[in-house]
């Protein structure tokens, strides 16, 4: 069975500063020679953090049985530092780290009877009777399956995740504040209930399907990162829980209903999945299923830390370096190329910069839309995309073949006329194009967020609908919102970075399992149950711009240095390094939103002191360089040496 995949990516509070002015309006007179406790002049700070990590069994025990926990096994898997680097730059051999690091604290807990009794009270009183999966029946007709699935019921993934966050510190003393991973185990129990997770309270906001609800494939044995905030099933008060439930399923998006076939996916790898508990002890399935702990390990190290807590980012956040935007313009553009179909009647564009500023909410986020010539040459270039990306593959370029490749026409044709459709409007646009079209010239993948085919910076952004995909239930909203996603930095909850191995990884072969991240609330996964950006997501957008803030505060701050009048702002330059070692406490506190607003109030003040002096910073992204006032011809920065990267 195959997946069907949706796609292949402040404003600051007032501040009272100093003024370099006596009270007769003179330049103050010259300060003491300029020194820093945090911000490092020409320098690169790399944030390190001990992390902890609280991993809570819940229904298995310690010991050396096939079902039971080894400590030593697990903890043998597990990194012991990670640092962030920005993918994209490394599939062009540009080693970009970010200046997050970490070092990892694990606590290991095993919860009481009295925990276990309640929790899987809980489950039980809220399972509903439902009829079995035709995953659950595909396990069943395995040869090598050790039991039959005799029932099912589907429980509800947030409101256990909300049990979890409501009782877990009273009752075990776990501070789920900090990054907390439940395994749990109900079988073996008098009381277990074949069962499935779900969500099902928010359906594609364009079609009105509700994947959650009627799709076999969305349900799920893992789930967590919700916000305090979250619309549908908000938590209330700030959590970090990600539950994984192997008693759970089996179920489809891990693929771990088949214990037969090593190779899933048809490229001739075995396709390492972890099985249901009850599975450990079998020798006979397309592996030997005896370690429970090195795979609970594996799923640690490689889902809930590389992909979910601390993940690294697709993309540099520090865009436009070294002039950040504030104020950013969602420039969405339509090819209207359906004549039976608008596609602003399956566009919501209120959702999309609703969802995007919760990500980013220190900058502000504003949208445009418009439709474009879908005709002629713009049309011929898309048909000539198409030709890479469907069988037979014919790879016909026609836009000069300056890439290699037909799929890059498409991003060469809209770079080329980016004058066309961006404005100058705010401190930076990001090129959105929906591609509206009949079946016939439909995509088979719904968007992606392309880089700029030179060294890995972000560029445009596309998204593909036709009927097919909204006769699927998915609409361009949320395939939007997840490729703005990719723009901003974020990386699927299904691939990333492990950084002890130094191995960029997908969901296939050894990590087939990290499909799992998925089961968590973000936008950014592939299940299509959600707009949301989860409280990972933010916890490491605000991370990825406390660095990117205090480390573009550093690259800014020579050029003010060198300048005979850099006493006149001794006073900015002395709030803007106060602000950042204020960004430094509340990052290690894990308050990262307060520590990325305390990062922004010292770069700001940093630009402030460099406009006094007539220091000039501009933004070197291509996006923020057209300005509408000046009608510029131009982009200041040109773009060249293309290669080609796969989607």
């Amino acid at each position: 069975m195959q997946k069907i995949k949706s796609w292949s990516a402040l404003t600051l509070c007032g501040m009272l500063l100093a003024s370099p002015f006596n009270s007769f309006g003179n330049p103050a007179a010259p300060a003491a020679p300029l020194s820093f406790t945090t911000l490092q002049p020409g320098g690169f700070r790399d944030i390190f953090q001990n992390l902890p990590i609280n991993i809570v069994f819940v229904g298995y025990e310690q010991g050396a049985g096939a079902q039971q926990i080894n400590q030593a096994a697990l903890r043998s898997e597990l990194p012991n530092t990670y640092r962030a680097l920005a993918r994209s730059h490394a599939f062009y051999g540009i080693r970009n780290f970010v200046g997050t690091s970490f070092n990892y604290d694990y606590n290991f807990v095993y919860a009481g009877k009295p925990f276990e009794d309640a929790l899987f009270g809980y489950l039980s009183g809220i399972a509903q009777p439902q009829p079995q999966t035709i995953f659950q029946e595909g396990y069943n007709a395995q040869n090598a399956n050790s039991l039959e699935v005799t029932q099912n019921h589907w429980i509800d993934a947030p409101s256990v995740e909300k049990w979890l966050a409501d009782n877990a510190d009273a009752m075990l003393g776990v501070n789920i504040s900090q990054y907390t991973v439940f395994f749990i185990n109900w079988h073996g129990r008098s009381d277990f209930k074949f069962h499935v997770y779900t969500k099902t309270d928010e359906p594609d906001t364009d079609t009105g399907v509700n994947h959650g609800l009627v799709d076999d494939g969305r349900k799920m044995i893992a789930w967590g990162g919700t916000t305090p905030d979250d619309e549908e099933s908000g938590l209330g008060s700030l959590h970090r829980i990600w539950f994984y439930d192997l008693s759970a399923g089996p179920e489809f998006w891990s693929d771990n209903w088949n214990v037969d076939d090593a190779d899933m996916n048809g490229d001739g790898v075995l396709d390492y999945r972890i099985a249901p508990v009850w599975e450990y002890g079998n020798l006979s399935g397309y592996r030997p299923f005896n370690n429970l702990s090195g795979d609970l390990g594996k799923v640690l190290r490689y889902v809930a830390l590389d992909m979910l807590f601390t993940t690294s980012p697709l993309y540099k956040p520090a865009i436009s370096a070294p002039r950040l935007p504030t104020n950013i313009e969602l420039d969405v553009n339509l090819y209207q190329g359906d004549p039976a179909v608008n596609v602003r009647d399956y566009f919501n564009p209120t959702v999309l910069r609703q969802e995007v500023s919760e990500l980013q909410p220190l900058n502000n986020f504003t949208i445009e839309v418009n439709d474009q010539n879908f005709s002629g040459r713009s049309s011929a270039v898309f048909d000539c995309f198409l030709t890479s990306t469907l069988p037979p593959y014919a790879d016909n370029s026609c836009y000069g073949n300056r890439l290699g490749t037909a799929f890059g026409d498409l991003f060469l044709y809209n770079n080329d006329h980016l004058l066309s459709f961006l404005e100058g409007d705010g401190d930076y646009e990001i090129p959105l194009f929906i591609y509206n079209t009949t079946n016939e010239r439909a995509t088979d993948f719904g968007g992606y967020a392309d880089d700029n085919w030179a060294d890995g910076t972000q560029s445009l952004t596309f998204v593909f609908t036709n009927p097919h995909f909204r006769n699927f239930g998915l609409g361009p909203t949320e395939v939007a919102v997840h490729e703005i996603g990719h723009h901003l930095g974020l990386s699927h909850p299904h691939d990333g970075y492990d950084y002890e191995t130094d191995n960029d990884f997908s969901q296939r072969g050894d990590t087939y399992f990290a499909w799992s991240g998925d089961e968590s609330n973000t936008a950014m996964s592939y299940l299509n149950i959600n707009y949301d950006f989860s409280q990972f997501d933010r916890d490491n957008m605000n991370r990825w711009l406390t660095a990117a803030y205090i480390n573009q505060s550093n690259a800014i701050l020579p050029k003010i240095l060198e300048k005979p009048q850099a006493g006149q702002v001794a006073d900015l330059l002395a709030t803007a390094d106060a602000h950042a070692a204020a960004a430094i406490v509340a990052y290690k506190n894990m308050d990262y939103l307060n520590a990325s607003t305390f990062s922004k109030a010292a770069y700001q003040t940093v630009l402030n002191a460099a406009a006094q002096i007539n220091v000039h910073i501009e933004p070197q992204a291509s996006t923020a360089d057209y300005r509408a006032k000046g009608r510029s011809s131009k982009f200041v920065d040109s773009i060249q040496d293309y290669r080609f990267q796969t989607p």
